[in-house]
């Protein structure tokens, strides 16, 4: 076996921050390798150590030997990653069966989603997409619910820029017309009108209209009830302003009315209303179409709603709108519902505790915001939805699974729940006047079923179902567990098992950290969970870790400590579960996190290494005192902490990856697995958590490898080929490392 060259001893200061510093009396002395001394397992490739690099943020001094790891193109680097790549594959090889994970992990991503069902009067509208088969994503149209589909648009259309997904698409009310996304060319878009039936003077059935609206479009467009055509914004040009002595373009954009069969030229510049500050972020129409609705954005986030009647269809659009400032709220703390009436109702605080849906009513302005209901304690509505004509269906989330009910719309009263299975809603389809909904639905047993509800019969069919070839879900169940955290406050865990499993703690488990922002959280199908049941038979248990804003407690303060070492300290206090409760035991339980949660994983293996048998990060940020140095890191500073505050860094110095490595301890099997190259992420945290921790652990009876795949470019089906690759990477990688039979 071949013995890996000894490392550059360490010159620097013992104040330095680098790793944990070893105490094991049997551990070499310094400037000796420990590799020199004890044959290694695995061939890991030498990694130039500089430790004349020392930064020093807050008064701390901190090594970075590997700092050159963080120019991903240089040949250094590029040697140290091949090298690595080709120790893993060496590994991976081992399980005959990684051809069968990777096909697997291909037809999880190749399954048909419903991304909606439109009812018009003349016909059904479904979208379908797959990220096989060439990203396709077409829509199609039917008779009847469950008649023959017939393509409608394929959204996925070459132009004179290359090939495009025009993902963009607004049905008109009547069903009528479909205006969708026909181009883009540096940042310009263009829109364009297809039939769904001959209309005299506009197009042919199928076929494309002549309207095409050209330019930097900011929103979503929006039609007018009589599909005559179409609200639109753009950047406002020095002309917008001179078009009307008396339009107000507004300081971000400016508001364009098209009438279908006229040329953009024409279109009807609205005036806004003179006192509106900020630009326009959404245009919006009444349920009952009699109402423009605009929402503005202003510098300090607070999004006031403007809305003046629309004139009569024989009149066109207001020229000169009177506008009544609704109401006033910041960061978009209010979602609009329906018009019933002479009152608005909206949704407040979603996706929070003490969300409720309120209203307004025109003919009683002084009377403000009237509260409707409230939603009842431990719940959050995060979705409501008009229809039946005087109902509404309301979306609530606890412990992060989906209910739906059904209340009265002028009353708030609960008419009824619909029983579901424990899951997450997805989407949901319906328009207010209709008896008829649908939604899609994900459990961790399925990617998605999609269900129409009948609300004259209460009656809820399934419409279709995306299933994993070779997995029989009938087989396994769902339970949702409460598990002690560290401090006390318990937090819920979901656990997916055979039925009748009998619980001597023989089973391979995983362990699956997954985001939740707030109070509220999801169950979803994942797709490394789905393989790893199919393959193994085993249990598949989730959590769910802080990202976002946290929740306004003294707990963490009290305890001197950043939240995210609760997430970290979550992690532990779930392994632990598993194995008190006999589902598992360390030796076969795997923990997975992918980005922040990766970040959490690694960090609870610091902790508590013999909590667990293996270890999967893809993607996870490694280095958190240089976090600052990398792309979009301040999207993260909120979940792991600002290194350039002090009472971060305190905090992240004591949790960061990188810089806590125990070298005294026996670590579980580890693989860390990133693109090569990436917009979102830096490569480097993971080759520097890999070089440190096979110098540290040269002889850790499992292995601590990489695997660094390389980037996909706007192919597709190299994109698909890559991420099943890393799938079957993955899964190789806990069998080989546990010892794992695949099951099927």
């Amino acid at each position: 076996m071949p013995r890996r060259p000894a490392a550059c001893p360490s010159t620097a200061s013992s104040s330095v921050v680098s790793a944990l510093p070893s105490t094991d009396p049997a551990a070499p002395s310094a400037g000796t390798s420990a590799a020199s001394q004890q044959q290694q397992h695995w061939p890991y490739p030498a990694a130039r150590r500089d430790d004349s690099i020392v930064d020093t943020l807050h008064g701390q001094r901190i090594a970075d030997p590997y700092r050159w790891l963080e120019n991903a193109n240089s040949t250094e680097t590029k040697a140290f990653v091949e090298a690595e790549n080709k120790v893993a594959m060496d590994y991976l090889k081992q399980d005959s069966k990684r051809e069968a994970y990777k096909q697997t992990a291909g037809q999880l991503w190749d399954q048909e989603m419903v991304q909606y069902i439109r009812k018009k009067p003349n016909y059904y509208f479904t979208s379908i997409y797959s990220r096989g088969n060439n990203n396709h994503h077409a829509i199609y149209r039917h008779k009847t619910l469950n008649g023959k589909k017939e393509l409608f648009l394929n959204m996925d259309m070459p132009s004179h820029h290359g090939f495009f997904y025009a993902g963009y698409s607004v049905h008109s009310p009547s069903g009528k017309f479909l205006a969708y996304a026909a181009d883009t060319n540096s940042g310009e878009t263009t829109i364009r009108v297809r039939c769904a039936e001959n209309v005299e003077g506009l197009c042919k059935d199928k076929g494309p209209t002549a309207d095409m609206v050209q330019g930097n479009i900011n929103s979503r467009i929006t039609w007018t009830h009589d599909d005559r055509g179409f609200f639109y914004t753009q950047s406002v040009k020095p002309s917008d302003r001179q078009a009307s002595s008396d339009a107000n373009a507004g300081p971000g954009n400016a508001l364009y009315y098209h009438r279908l069969g006229t040329q953009q030229s024409q279109d009807q510049l609205i005036s806004l209303p003179p006192e509106a500050e900020g630009r326009i972020s959404t245009v919006d129409l009444s349920s009952d179409g009699n109402w423009l609705m605009l929402y503005f954005l202003d510098d300090n986030d607070i999004a006031p709603l403007w809305v003046t009647p629309m004139g009569q269809a024989s009149k066109g659009v207001p020229q000169k709108p009177s506008f009544l400032r609704l109401i006033d709220t910041s960061n978009f703390g209010y979602t609009y519902i329906a018009t019933h009436g002479s009152r608005f109702y909206f949704l407040i605080n979603e996706y929070k505790s003490q969300s409720r849906v309120v209203a307004y009513d025109t003919n009683a302005p002084n009377d403000g915001l009237v509260d409707v209901f409230t939603a009842k304690d431990g719940h959050e509505i995060i979705g409501a939805y008009a229809f039946a004509r005087n109902y509404m269906l309301i979306e609530y989330v606890q412990k992060g699974i989906s209910t739906l009910a059904v209340h009265k719309m002028c009353t708030g009263k609960h008419v009824r729940d619909i029983p579901l299975l424990p899951g997450s809603i997805k989407s949901i389809w319906g328009q207010p006047e209709d008896g008829e909904l649908f939604f899609g639905h994900s459990t961790l047993l399925s990617p998605q079923t999609v269900y129409r509800y009948d609300f004259a019969s209460n009656a809820l069919s399934t419409i279709s179902e995306a299933k994993l070839p070779g997995f029989d879900a009938s087989a396994f169940e769902v339970r949702q567990v409460s598990v002690a955290g560290k401090n006390g406050a318990s937090f819920p865990m979901t656990i997916v098992a055979r039925k009748g499993i009998q619980l001597d703690g023989s089973h391979p488990t995983l362990i699956s950290a997954l985001p939740r922002n707030g109070p509220t959280f999801a169950l979803w199908f994942s797709h490394t969970g789905g393989a790893f049941m199919k393959h193994f038979r085993g249990v598949y248990a989730v959590l769910h870790i802080d990202i976002g804003s946290f929740d306004e407690d003294t707990s963490d303060k009290k305890n001197d400590q950043h939240p995210f070492q609760r997430s970290i300290d979550n992690i532990k206090s779930a392994s632990a579960y598993l194995v008190q409760h006999n589902y598992t035991k360390p030796a076969l339980l795997t923990a997975y996190g992918m980005n922040a949660e990766g970040t959490a994983v690694a960090a609870a293996v610091n902790q508590a290494p013999d909590q667990f048998g293996c270890a999967l990060i893809e993607r996870g940020i490694m280095d958190l005192p240089r976090l600052s140095q990398q792309s979009s890191a301040a999207s993260l500073y909120s979940t792991l902490g600002n290194p350039e505050e002090k009472e971060d860094f305190d905090h992240m110095l004591k949790y960061s990856p990188l810089q806590n490595i125990n070298g005294n301890r026996t670590y579980p099997a580890m693989l860390f697995t990133t693109d090569q190259e990436t917009n979102y992420k830096s490569p480097w945290h993971p080759y520097k958590m890999v070089a440190e921790l096979q110098h540290k652990l040269p002889n850790n009876p499992r292995p601590l490898m990489l695997r660094a795949e390389g980037s996909p470019d706007d192919n597709p089906n190299e994109w698909l080929e890559l991420r099943a690759a890393e799938k079957a990477d993955e899964l190789a990688f806990i069998a080989t490392s546990l010892g794992l039979k695949q099951n099927a």
